[in-house]
Parts: structure tokens; sequence; C-alpha cells
């Protein structure tokens, strides 16, 4: 397949993740970026894929990524 639509295809998925990370809740509150970032990590994604899903950059999912670590 051409590149163009690959990436086509992958811009619309990062939107649809984004979408559906966007509309989850707990106890009733969204939530928040940290904890978005801290579910798609679990989910195996790298951090510049999050910062594309996420619209931040990727130095401010790492950022993120380290607090989270320095949690646990």
């Amino acid at each position: 397949m051409d590149d163009n639509f690959n990436a086509a295809i992958l811009k619309r998925l990062d939107i649809c993740v984004a979408l559906l990370l966007q509309s989850l809740e707990r106890d009733g509150a969204r939530l928040s970026r940290r904890e978005q970032i801290r579910t798609l990590d679990s989910l195996g994604l790298r951090p510049i894929e999050i910062a594309n899903i996420l619209g931040k950059t990727q130095t401010y999912v790492n950022k993120e990524l380290a607090g989270i670590r320095k949690r646990r």
C-alpha cells in the first residue's frame, strides 16, 4: 500500500483512540491527562505514540511518565 494512505489511516486511528480515551471516566469524572498517559503506557504505546495521540510533545509525555514511575 501507499505510504500516504498508511499515514492517513494511522492519523484517523490516533483520532479514534484520543476520542475514546477522552470519553473514559473513573468514579464519574473524566481521566486526567496523567491518567490518560498511564493508560496508554500500560497498553504498550511508546512515548512518541502517546504524544501524537494526545497532541502533546514527547518531552511532556516523558516528564509525566517519569512522575508516574517515581510514584510507584
